[in-house]
């Protein structure tokens, strides 16, 4: 356990703002490149503007979103933001953002794992105090705190994380056209998603992987994208993807997708040069309309207690 935990979990990091607004990678462990330091500083909520990290009720409040994931340069970055209290023990820092560098897909281990690292710096205000917690982490598989208990790799198996996917809300959401996305990743296209709140776009990307739950691969994602030149590059070098975009502006990139998802307006657009791919034949429209009625089916199994969307739905797509 502790040498799959040394071979998954990269490195740590400190990004902190301060009492002035400025906003500077202050520490990591080992080491973490200028390029990815600059990718993850665009996502982590803390510069001056970065206002694209709340999101907003109907009721017109906001809240700021604490736990962040994306992907680039083939790992995994996993992002957890802190508010800063006076009886913090971090004079002259207003908030901060814990950052781990991993090769695999586990939002739920990483997340809790970042929160006791962070409640740890907040404490403590010493980077030993939580280089020694994530040493104990990548040598033992596990770490321990006299507030915060007790952090187990074993708790977090990749297939449990895999299988948070609610499949069912997809469907419900685009009714037969599910087999558009259904089909792009079975063909293994480019799949482009648009929404303007982050915590929609995350939790409907993690998702899209399940449809082919054979393939057991959820590193088709990068969640949560920038049209940034370095970003794009690294997205292109991929010839099948699930990504992940908050500017509206992306669907005048028809380059970058083959099916476009604008998962606000709830619409689905096949892309001009794919449409050749994308022909329905009756073999389409009947997975469609089995993919409908293991909804109904689900919702019924559900009321009785029997079964739970995912296993309902991971039985119909591992067929």
């Amino acid at each position: 356990m502790a040498s799959s935990a040394a071979e998954d979990l990269l490195s740590i990091g400190l990004i902190e703002k301060d009492s002035n607004g400025d906003v500077l990678w202050t520490w990591c462990y080992p080491s973490v490149s200028e390029v990815e330091r600059n990718a993850v500083l665009r996502k982590c909520g803390l510069q001056t503007g970065a206002h694209h990290h709340h999101n907003t009720d109907g009721a017109g409040d906001t809240r700021q979103i604490s736990f962040v994931f994306s992907r680039f340069q083939r790992n995994w970055f996993y992002t957890n933001t802190t508010e800063v209290f006076e009886a913090d023990h971090l004079c002259r820092v207003k908030q901060f953002a814990l950052v781990l560098r991993a090769r695999d897909f586990n939002p739920e281990k990483y997340e809790t794992l970042c929160r006791i690292l962070s409640k740890t710096y907040c404490k403590t205000g010493s980077t030993t105090a939580i280089v020694d917690l994530y040493l104990s982490v990548v040598t033992r598989g596990s770490c321990s705190t006299e507030e915060n208990g007790t952090f187990l790799i074993k708790d977090f198996e990749q297939k449990k994380a895999f299988a948070n996917a609610n499949i069912k809300v997809i469907i419900n959401t685009f009714k037969l056209e599910t087999i558009l996305i259904y089909t792009a990743l079975i063909l293994k296209k480019r799949v482009v998603v648009y929404h303007h709140r982050l915590d929609c776009l995350l939790s409907f990307l993690r998702v899209l992987p399940a449809f082919v739950w054979h393939r057991q691969n959820w590193d088709i994602l990068y969640p949560y994208v920038d049209l940034n030149p370095e970003e794009l590059d690294d997205l292109k070098m991929s010839t099948t993807y699930a990504a992940g975009f908050l500017d509206a502006t992306i669907e005048a990139r028809s380059d970058l997708y083959d099916v476009f998802v604008n998962l606000a307006a709830m619409e689905i657009t096949v892309a001009a040069h794919a449409k050749d791919s994308f022909m329905m034949t009756k073999i389409h429209k009947d997975i469609a309309l089995a993919m409908n009625d293991n909804v109904n089916v689900g919702n019924c199994k559900q009321n009785e207690g029997t079964s739970t969307s995912f296993e309902i739905f991971i039985n119909f797509f591992a067929v």
